[in-house]
């Protein structure tokens, strides 16, 4: 008389492909912020902004870093807008 023997439970084979997705776009994340800094502090230059009555002169980098954050801004704001629509459906 046999007797079977349970089989130990095999562990699932982790799945690289997220990984990979992970690191590609962590990697362009960090691409891209590496050359708009590069960018940003080859322009140290002063510049005069004109808007409407105001007038004020500041380095090119403050306005670079403030048009990227206020972008930024505005993208996630238009994708929370989009979610909550999806959501009311």
């Amino acid at each position: 008389m046999t007797q079977d023997s349970p089989q130990p439970a095999q562990a699932p084979k982790p799945d690289r492909s997220m990984d990979v997705r992970w690191l590609a776009r962590w990697s362009f994340v960090v691409i891209l912020v590496g050359a708009f800094a590069t960018f940003a502090f080859q322009n140290s230059e002063t510049a005069i902004v004109e808007f409407f009555a105001w007038s004020f002169e500041t380095p090119i980098i403050i306005l670079l870093v403030g048009s990227a954050i206020v972008g930024i801004v505005i993208w996630e704001l238009a994708g929370a807008v989009r979610r909550r629509r999806r959501t009311e459906r």
